[in-house]
């Protein structure tokens, strides 16, 4: 018990924010899936309000299960959504902020800058690439910029981030590969050795370099994919 109440006070000292979106009609999709419907399905003869959704596995804020990208050979017990450890995507993660300029192709020294600033990403870390883009998340005709010329990681960074072992890496893009990708270097190397991608990540902007990261996908039978409710602890201001 004193274990439970020490681990509240701690978690007392940090601020939570939300980094995923709204699940809401009209939202961004990728333009080979299908798009997110939130239906009445209320009853005359039940006093309950209730609604039906009707979803792609990769609407939205949302991981991708390594047998996203496994054709062939997929394992149940290991490469599906059923068989993701529900703590995968809890853990210290380290920010890239490339916003400000974002390279439609994000090279290896990028991150090797950023490591000889803040520190060597080491394993076990969770690495999430803000580009920006989540600002261009919109509904219907307005949110077209945010499906279009996305940027993404170059082979070499994701050949990187996977020698230093990471849990998993997650962007704000629609994807962590580039628009109009033909290779998909960066799922390929992540989704076949394990690692877990989020995609659509929101409000990435004013994030501290490091923090601790945390979420959950759905418990889905053979999923490729899960919305996710993203969020970030941070320490607050003279905690």
């Amino acid at each position: 018990m004193l274990e439970v109440h020490a681990l509240a006070d701690a978690l007392a000292r940090f601020e939570t924010r939300d980094l995923s979106h709204m699940l809401e009609e009209g939202i961004p999709f990728f333009p080979t899936h299908t798009r997110f419907y939130h239906m009445p399905a209320s009853r005359s003869d039940d006093p309950a309000i209730m609604f039906q959704i009707l979803m792609h596995e990769h609407n939205g804020t949302h991981v991708d299960a390594p047998a996203h990208f496994i054709r062939e050979g997929a394992d149940p017990a290991r490469h599906f959504l059923h068989s993701v450890p529900p703590d995968a995507l809890i853990g210290p993660a380290a920010v890239l902020d490339v916003s400000e300029a974002p390279p439609s192709l994000l090279p290896v020294e990028i991150i090797q800058a950023w490591e000889r600033r803040w520190g060597v990403i080491t394993r076990g870390e969770i690495v999430i690439f803000n580009f920006g883009w989540h600002r261009k998340w919109k509904l219907g005709a307005e949110g077209r910029e945010f499906v279009a010329d996305w940027p993404g990681l170059s082979r070499e960074a994701a050949a990187y981030l996977l020698e230093r072992r990471v849990r998993a890496v997650g962007t704000d893009c629609l994807s962590i590969d580039c628009c109009n990708s033909t290779e998909i270097p960066a799922h390929d190397h992540f989704l076949r050795n394990g690692i877990l991608i989020m995609e659509n990540l929101a409000a990435l902007d004013n994030l501290p370099s490091r923090l601790f990261f945390f979420a959950m996908p759905l418990r889905i039978y053979n999923g490729s994919g899960s919305p996710i409710r993203a969020l970030a602890l941070i320490p607050k201001a003279g905690g």
